[in-house]
Formats: structure tokens, C-alpha cells, sequence
């Protein structure tokens, strides 16, 4: 039988990936961070594609992590099933082509996370963003280095201590999404986005994330340094190199006429 839990969907320039149970708001079982995991290392490697799309299916965007399947685990496989989340979370935080999460609804724990994981989010009205995690004795830790560098501390303590989501529009203010919009338009708002974006050189679009994933953890001055180095790099591209060419052939065509 062929697990549908999550489905991906390749439309070059652009893969749409569904966390598929709505009768369960999406959860994130073991299996689909698997899964997840391998399907997003095979989209990273195919080069027509330069953004992905997260939804989910239905009315949510997920609820966390699959709460069945915790209650079965003993402490000692958490731990070893909470590698391969960190493992998505690495991959997701530094991934080589733009994300943009279409949050359609409740994102909560671990959806939250891929929320903030992401490099942009539009959220529609009916959405909340949520770490319920301490209402049940469990530390809402692994979010928080995310989480430290999309938003101020204060916000951030005020939804991990009181384990209370906030809608759409307290969202955007926080900076967690970078727009709102109507409900059941999420997904074509973000593909409109993501079309917008591919229209730009890829090479360009890489090193600027490169530049962005690394400067966000280094000194100011050294930071600029390394920002320099890469422009230099990005100019040397063939790629670039052939617009510049294009573009004074054109010119200097005007002038011959």
C-alpha cells in the first residue's frame, strides 16, 4: 500500500510538499520526518527547482508531533527519534533552495517549528502559530535558537512559557510570517511568491541564502568581510557572467543603429 502521508509535487520551477493526514491535523510522526527528510534531500538535488512550498492538507498545517506514537516510545527512543527531527531541522535551516510555508491553518509544535524553519511564511487569517509543548511537562527547547533570531525574547518567552498560539495577525507583528491573507488562498499566494523569486539568477538566489544562514551567527565586522568575498564569488559566475555579456552586446547594438 503507498504511504500517502506526505505527498510531493514537482512543478518546475517550484516542489510543493503536503503533510497529508488531515484527519489528523498532519502529524509528525517518526516516519514522515523520515520521509521528509529523503524527499527533501532528492528535491535539493534537482536542479530545476528553486523554491518549495510546505502546506498541509485540509484546515491545519500540522499539530505537532503524533502524540500516539510518543506514548509508545520509551525515553531512550525518543531521544534517538529526536535526532532525525534535529536532523530535519538542520536541514531545513540551512536547505539550498528558498522555502515558504503556506500556513493554512494551526501550526503547532513541530509545525510551528518547520514554520520557523522556513525562510518566508504566509499565513491565512484562520491560521495560529503555537508551542503547546510546556502544557504537558515537555521543554519547548529545541525551537528556541530558531526562534531567538526571527523574534525578540521577551515575545518569544511570553508563547513558550504560557504555551498559548497566536493568530495570523499577531503573527506578521512578531514577525513569524511575512504576510496574511485570506483564507483557503495560503497556498496560491505562496506559489505566486515563489515564481516571483525564480524569475532571478539561482546561482544569485543561493549564495544570498548562503550569506544570510552564515551572517546570522557571525560578528558584524566579519560578517561584512564574508558578505564581500561572496559578491566577488557570485560575479564570477559563468552565469553572470553571460548577462553582463548579454547585455553590452544589446547596447552596444543600440548605438551601431
Amino acid at each position: 500500500m503507498t504511504d500517502t502521508r506526505l505527498l510531493v509535487e514537482k512543478k518546475s520551477p517550484i516542489a510543493i510538499v503536503t503533510l497529508n493526514e488531515p484527519e489528523k491535523r498532519n502529524p509528525f510522526s517518526p516516519a514522515l520526518v523520515k520521509q521528509m527528510t529523503a524527499a527533501l534531500e532528492d528535491i535539493a538535488a534537482d536542479d530545476a527547482i528553486v523554491v518549495v512550498i510546505f502546506t498541509g492538507a485540509g484546515t491545519a498545517f500540522s499539530g505537532g508531533a503524533d502524540l500516539r506514537e510518543m506514548r509508545k516510545a520509551t525515553a531512550l527512543e525518543d531521544r534517538g527519534e529526536y535526532e532525525h527531527i534535529l536532523t530535519l531541522n538542520r536541514l531545513v535551516w540551512n536547505y539550498p533552495k528558498v522555502t515558504i510555508s503556506a500556513i493554512n491553518g494551526p501550526a503547532l509544535g513541530l509545525g510551528a517549528n518547520l514554520v520557523g524553519w522556513s525562510d518566508l511564511a504566509i499565513a491565512e487569517e484562520r491560521a495560529t502559530i503555537g508551542y503547546p509543548e510546556v502544557r504537558v511537562g515537555i521543554a519547548s527547547a529545541t525551537v528556541i535558537p530558531a526562534l531567538l533570531r526571527l523574534m525578540g525574547r521577551k515575545a518569544m518567552n511570553e508563547m513558550l512559557f504560557t504555551g498559548r498560539p497566536i493568530n495570523a495577525a499577531e503573527a506578521f507583528r512578531l514577525g513569524l510570517v511575512n504576510r496574511v491573507v485570506d483564507n483557503g488562498t495560503s497556498l496560491a499566494a505562496a506559489t505566486e511568491l515563489a515564481l516571483e523569486i525564480a524569475q532571478n539568477a539561482h546561482h544569485g538566489l543561493a549564495f544570498t541564502k548562503e550569506v544570510v544562514r552564515t551572517a546570522t551567527d557571525m560578528e558584524y565586522s566579519k560578517a561584512l568581510e564574508y558578505a564581500r568575498d561572496i559578491r566577488v564569488i557570485s560575479r564570477l559566475h559563468p552565469k553572470f557572467q553571460a548577462r553582463i555579456d548579454n547585455y553590452v552586446a544589446k547596447r552596444d547594438a543600440k548605438k551601431d543603429k
